[in-house]
Order: structure tokens, then C-alpha cells, then sequence
């Protein structure tokens, strides 16, 4: 349910992000999350943001090769999308391009969709980051969350790319989960699998078409031998292994997720608005209130 809506939130950000980074811009994406979610963080803490995280800071935190994030924040320096300091510090430019402001509102309002799928569940107490939270703090509990959900490639040994595919072939092939009554059927279970009528085999072609990438990347993936356990393949068509969904870091993965999300929708419901509210506002460019 988190994972539906953050991955599609990403996958919309990836074709949104400059032509300049079109062939990396699945590299550029966790880059871009990360330096809009450390400025988000610095200006509701009423930080500022005079020197935003160094490149090699932002690397080790995304766990990517140094040179891989230099080159890449290059071309997004060069695209206006991304600010470097004489200390070597990266921020975004002030004002936030309005392709990434638009797209921070609206994966705020994400957020608020999962929380009421949640809430409809019984899992939460009614209107747990109802309208009146502050938007900020929306925007910067998903930029968490989809950070969070990126550091699990650590747990598979896969690369963003590999693991935004796994991901998406496992959200979108589920077709039924939680109905007879609703929330009955935990996921995050090995016993829980759906059967084989609900996961779908998702076409290679609409994988890459909805991914943003090239069917032969979507290919090559799928068809690695050393991900064998994480496919099954029915012509040109794929869904998770079985084995997978059942597998105990899967499972864990779906458990870090799931108590992060916990974590985030309790900082968000803390939250109360202040003057880095106000001042992100500015930096977005939006007037207050948002809505």
C-alpha cells in the first residue's frame, strides 16, 4: 500500500527531472530526494540552508559510488536543478524549480492518501494526519519514507534500478490484498502470499514503458541469472517468485517499511507549524496557506 504509492510518486518524478539527466535519471533520483529532503528538514528546524550536505555525504548516505553522484549532481547543476557552495555544500536554488515544488505537494498529498487507506483498515486512530497537518511535514514524511524504502537495496544487494523494478513488478502484479474482511491478510507474512490468480504477469513492455526506461534495461534485469529467485517469467511477462514474497529479508524489508511509515505518521501528527513552515513556504514559492 506504501509502496503503491511512493514508488508511482518516484517513477513521477523521474520523468519530471531535466533533460540533461535523461539516461541517469534513475540514478538522479534518489540524489534529488535526498538534497530536497535535507533543505525541507533544515528549514522547518529553522536551520537555514547556507551549506547543504557535501557529495560524499550524500553518497555514503545512499549508499552510491562517489564518482556516480559528482558526475550526476554536475548535470544537475548545469540543468539549474541543484546549487554547490564554495564549501562544496549542495542545495537546491532558491527559488525551487517549480517542477519539484509542484511534484513535493503533491507527494505530500500521497502521504495523506496512505494514511486514509490506513485509517479505512482500523490500523490507525481516525484522522491521524488528518487536513489540518502541516503540508511540510507531509512532504518531508514521504521524502523519508522513499529514502527509507531505497535503503533497502542494501538488504537484496541490488542496485536502485534493480530494486525500484523489483518493487514495482510486486506492487503492481498483487491484485487483491486485505479484503474478506478488510485487513485480514497481513502481507508482511510468509504464510500471507497471494495465490497464484492474484499476481498478475506484468508485460516487459508496459514495465518499461510506466518505469520511464528501455526494454532492453527492464530485460537485462529480469533476465540476470543471479535474480532468478526474485522473477517468474511467462513469455514476455514477469511477477514476483513466490520465493521472494516468502523470503525472510523481503519480509523484513516489508517490516523496516512498515515501522518506518509508524514513525513518520506519528512525527507528522506531532508536528505543529512554525516559523521554518513559513519559511519553506517562501523558499517554494507558494503563499500560505497551501490550500
Amino acid at each position: 500500500m506504501v509502496g503503491e504509492e511512493l514508488y508511482a510518486g518516484a517513477i513521477d518524478l523521474a520523468q519530471r527531472l531535466p533533460t540533461e539527466v535523461e539516461r541517469t535519471r534513475l540514478i538522479c533520483l534518489p540524489i534529488v530526494m535526498s538534497i530536497t529532503r535535507d533543505m525541507i528538514d533544515r528549514e522547518m528546524r529553522g536551520l537555514g540552508t547556507l551549506r547543504g550536505p557535501s557529495i560524499n555525504a550524500i553518497a555514503t548516505s545512499l549508499d552510491l559510488p562517489f564518482e556516480t553522484v559528482r558526475r550526476n549532481i554536475l548535470r544537475l547543476h548545469d540543468a539549474d536543478w541543484v546549487e554547490i557552495g564554495e564549501a562544496g555544500g549542495v542545495t537546491l536554488p532558491n527559488p525551487v524549480p517549480p517542477t519539484l515544488a509542484h511534484w513535493c505537494v503533491e507527494v505530500g498529498e500521497r502521504i495523506r492518501r496512505i494514511a486514509e487507506r490506513i485509517e479505512a483498515l482500523g490500523a490507525t486512530e481516525p484522522r491521524s494526519i488528518g487536513d489540518g497537518m502541516c503540508d511540510n511535514s507531509c512532504i518531508l514524511g514521504a521524502l523519508d519514507l522513499c529514502l527509507a524504502m531505497a535503503g533497502t537495496k542494501k538488504l537484496f544487494g541490488l542496485r536502485f534500478t534493480e530494486l525500484l523494478v523489483v518493487n514495482f513488478v510486486c506492487t503492481a502484479s498483487v491484485v487483491h490484498l486485505n479484503a474478506s474482511p478488510s485487513g485480514t491478510n497481513p502481507y508482511a507474512e510468509a504464510g500471507a502470499v497471494p495465490p497464484d490468480a492474484e499476481r498478475a504477469f506484468i508485460p516487459l513492455d508496459e514495465l518499461a514503458k510506466t518505469i520511464g526506461v528501455s526494454r532492453s534495461t527492464i530485460y537485462r534485469i529480469v533476465s540476470n541469472a543471479e535474480r532468478a529467485d526474485l522473477f517468474e517469467r511467462q513469455g514476455y511477462a514477469v511477477r514476483p517468485a513466490a520465493s521472494l514474497l516468502t523470503s525472510p529479508l523481503y519480509i523484513q524489508a516489508l517490516e523496516l517499511v512498515a515501522g518506518r511509515t509508524a514513525t513518520l505518521f506519528s512525527r507528522i501528527e506531532r508536528h505543529r507549524c512554525g516559523l521554518g513552515c513559513t519559511a519553506l513556504d517562501q523558499v517554494l514559492g507558494r503563499p500560505r496557506p497551501w490550500r
